[in-house]
């Protein structure tokens, strides 16, 4: 009979485990994902934002960005990049890099099966090669979730996978003040940053918090030393397909 009770509590344990290596940025159990670069030498860090474009935040962080002299990544929504693919062409022509962050960015996504998520990192590459005229090399599953289906989809289409190893946790109801603080003094070389410019289709987000940080914490980073880095040169990995790998500086 104790054998019979600690049967459940074995498994709600096992559960829980799988779930935390799932979702953990850092975590290589359903393969390897990239969560940091190596910036050996190199004060800088990657500035990355998920669920764009939309018509308002990221053309006005494109703004910022371009002000400062800044690159950034961002791992678009195909639904949203069908709405405005003006957009995404503005952020590939101004350098920034274009990834892929699924078609639908599905709440449960997560449990569908290999066929889902063909369809879904085929159709938005499709999309966005369309848009761009180069197929991404980059992709981050919604809120970072992976399971084994998601990893193998993602190596057969030829991408990396890439986590974070810091967010603003702005995909909540936040002020600029409390994403620069999270941000501004915790980041370190290598650093990969999650912020938002968008907002997915399944949500209702207001984005200003997001849009007004940009610039403060991009500042606040330079005043420690640390630049906004380009995603492929932090991680030395290719961000489309068929582009030479970046190498690791001599």
């Amino acid at each position: 009979m104790l054998m019979a009770a600690g049967i459940p509590a074995i498994a709600c344990a096992g559960l829980g485990a799988l779930g935390y290596v799932s979702v953990a940025p850092r975590s290589n159990f359903w393969g390897r994902v990239v969560h940091r670069g190596d910036a050996a030498g190199q004060p800088c860090y990657a500035l990355t934002f998920d669920d764009g474009p939309c018509d308002r935040a990221t053309p006005a962080i494109l703004d910022t960005l371009g002000e400062l002299n800044a690159r950034a990544t961002f791992f678009v929504i195909g639904l949203n990049a069908r709405r405005f693919p003006n957009v995404v062409r503005r952020i590939f022509d101004e350098g920034h890099i274009v990834g892929n962050h699924s078609f639908n960015h599905s709440h449960f996504g997560v449990m569908r099966a290999g066929w889902y998520w063909d369809r879904q990192i085929r159709d938005t590459d499709a999309l966005l090669q369309e848009i761009i005229g180069v197929k991404p090399a980059l992709f981050r599953p919604p809120m970072g979730a992976r399971q084994f289906h998601i990893t193998r989809a993602a190596r057969r289409h030829g991408h990396t996978l890439v986590t974070w190893s810091r967010r603003a946790l702005d995909g909540f109801a936040t002020t600029p003040e409390r994403i620069v603080a999270r941000l501004s003094d915790r980041t370190l070389p290598g650093d990969i940053l999650l912020m938002h410019d968008g907002v997915e289709p399944n949500l209702r987000r207001d984005p200003t918090a997001s849009i007004a940080a940009v610039r403060p914490l991009i500042l606040a980073l330079r005043q420690r030393g640390l630049e906004p880095a380009p995603l492929d040169e932090l991680i030395k990995v290719s961000a489309y397909a068929g582009a030479l790998q970046v190498q690791q500086s001599a």
